[in-house]
């Protein structure tokens, strides 16, 4: 009972190796998913397998580990504030933001560009899976000053 006052009472920061753990498997769940998803994902795009073999610049991978980046240290600096102090309470705060604020988001722009539902649901799909894993990895993995 003495340490939960005392964790109550210590100040939660930003976790710097959770973050990278957690930028780490950003990028490694995107990979898995469109390893799974890409014959469908290419067809609902209307890409060919020549456009997507011409496709090798490396600048949407780093643009991804930067957005990674600040995404992961942005929740875990809103997890300090909340405070989410639990790997349950991590998870579903980090399925709520991914839901709410990009599927949802994604799923409408795509409605305007008029493109099917399934493709939306395949390009948010692994964000939403992402913001939930990172949410139990700063949910559990927490840092007191």
């Amino acid at each position: 009972m003495a340490e939960q006052i005392l964790c109550f009472m210590r100040k939660q920061s930003v976790n710097l190796w959770a973050v990278l753990v957690c930028v780490v498997i950003s990028q490694i769940v995107p990979a898995l998913w469109y390893g799974a998803f890409s014959e469908t994902w290419i067809a609902l795009n209307g890409f060919t397998m020549d456009q997507i073999k011409a496709a090798n610049s490396p600048t949407p991978y780093l643009a991804s580990i930067v957005s990674s980046s600040f995404t992961a240290y942005t929740i875990a600096w809103i997890f300090t504030k909340i405070p989410v102090k639990s790997v349950i309470t991590g998870f579903l705060t980090g399925l709520l933001f991914g839901v709410v604020f990009v599927l949802f988001e994604i799923i409408v722009k795509d409605m305007f560009s008029l493109r099917p539902l399934m493709l939306s649901l395949i390009d948010g799909g692994p964000r939403v899976l992402v913001y939930s894993i990172t949410g139990a990895i700063l949910g559990i993995w927490r840092k007191y000053e």
